[in-house]
């Protein structure tokens, strides 16, 4: 699992474009330059790679200030907050809220971790990610997470300090002095890339101000898998080619800059499994010329170019070698229900 490649849904990415947005931002810079451009306009769901999600909170906090991820949480309404925001909605109170991230964390984020215990009077929650971030990106990936366990708790009507402790990855040049203010409580800092929270448990327990329905049983969310696959490193690869071709034909080096690996170590990650780059995304388009509509109306051509073919001639002699037929024999057969 330590070899997966780290993905994240689409969708975490909406709080911030909405923060960047209602202050007077141009998006499109800071997309371009963390590689998120093509993310942010398909399907909320679609997997795209965290570490570019780190990038893009890199590249904001330099124009931004470090306490950036706070100020966006802030300024959030609780829907904006996507998976926090649909969980909180159908909670009782924040360690009911917490329990359920937890549990549902998969489905969003392959890497991210969040784990709920008791300790005498107080509720610890620890949360850390399940690959490297460079150390200014991890600290403001933490923050974010802090930010949003301090927002749950503020649900409760419950005043500043919400959080009794906090240890985190100190930001490589402001520290955590602007933490203090920010959260009213000592912070302190620590070498590993990951966060301690202690909140009072008369806090964890209280009741949020207002419990709406739970949006994540009626949502298409109760339908996901998890982004981490079932554990290969072909299948992790597998999703998030899905996700790139999308864009167009990627290559190896593609996905080697969305692991954040190079594509020696690709290569051999793909051996050890008994595979390599090109059977995996061949399985990729293959799936989804498979999947087109029996009752769609989609060209050939167009689907063919959705797969990152340069001609119509390429998916008709692929689909031929996959399936024995040729696209619209295909096509016929499945809409006769064959």
């Amino acid at each position: 699992m330590a070899h997966a490649i780290p993905m994240v849904r689409a969708m975490s990415l909406l709080p911030v474009l909405r923060w960047l947005d209602s202050n007077g931002h141009d998006a499109r810079p800071f997309l371009r330059d963390s590689g998120l451009v093509t993310a942010v306009h398909s399907d909320p769901l679609r997997p795209t790679p965290l570490l570019r999600v780190g990038n893009l909170l890199r590249l904001i906090s330099q124009t931004e200030g470090p306490d950036i991820p706070c100020r966006i949480v802030s300024d959030a309404s609780i829907l904006d907050l996507t998976l926090v925001g649909r969980v909180a909605l159908g909670s009782r109170c924040p360690m009911e809220a917490l329990q359920r991230i937890s549990a549902a964390l998969p489905l969003f984020c392959s890497h991210e971790n969040l784990f709920v215990s008791d300790d005498q009077d107080t509720l610890v929650v620890r949360h850390n990610y399940g690959c490297r971030f460079d150390t200014e990106a991890a600290h403001l990936m933490l923050l974010y997470a802090i930010a949003m366990c301090d927002r749950l708790c503020a649900m409760t009507g419950a005043t500043v300090p919400r959080i009794q402790h906090i240890e985190v990855l100190p930001h490589p040049i402001a520290g955590v002095d602007h933490l203090r203010e920010l959260f009213g409580v000592g912070v302190v800092p620590v070498r590993s890339h990951a966060v301690v929270l202690r909140v009072p448990r008369g806090i964890a327990e209280r009741s949020v101000s207002s419990i709406a329905r739970d949006r994540m049983a009626t949502s298409r969310t109760s339908s996901l898998l998890p982004l981490r696959g079932d554990g290969t490193f072909a299948s992790s690869a597998r999703i998030m080619l899905a996700s790139m071709v999308e864009d167009g034909l990627p290559a190896l080096r593609d996905l080697a800059i969305a692991a954040g690996t190079s594509t020696r170590t690709l290569q051999r990650r793909f051996s050890e499994e008994g595979t390599f780059f090109g059977a995996v995304l061949d399985e990729v388009r293959k799936e989804r010329a498979e999947r087109q509509p029996a009752g769609s109306d989609v060209s050939f051509l167009s689907i063919a170019t959705e797969l990152g073919y340069e001609r119509q001639s390429s998916l008709t002699r692929d689909m031929r070698r996959w399936t024995g037929k040729t696209p619209s024999i295909f096509r016929k057969r499945i809409r006769e229900g064959e």
